[in-house]
């Protein structure tokens, strides 16, 4: 298990949940207006997606800031 230095992986979670669960909504709202299968999978899809980018992005902020803290400064 990583440690979590920058304390970013609360606000990474609850920033993905809450993505995730915008696209899922719409995609309900939108499946249940126009009875299209295809819409509610294609947003279901998008919450699974942007939970990983989510994800991916925080990672990538972490690794910067692991990189910035192995800096000396001058």
């Amino acid at each position: 298990m990583q440690q979590d230095k920058h304390r970013t992986r609360k606000i990474r979670n609850l920033l993905g949940i809450l993505v995730s669960a915008f696209f899922a909504v719409v995609g309900v709202a939108g499946f249940q207006r126009t009875q299209d299968p295809m819409l509610l999978l294609a947003f279901l899809l998008l919450a699974v997606l942007s939970f990983g980018l989510i994800s991916l992005i925080f990672r990538w902020v972490d690794r910067l800031l692991d990189v910035l803290d192995r800096q000396e400064p001058k």
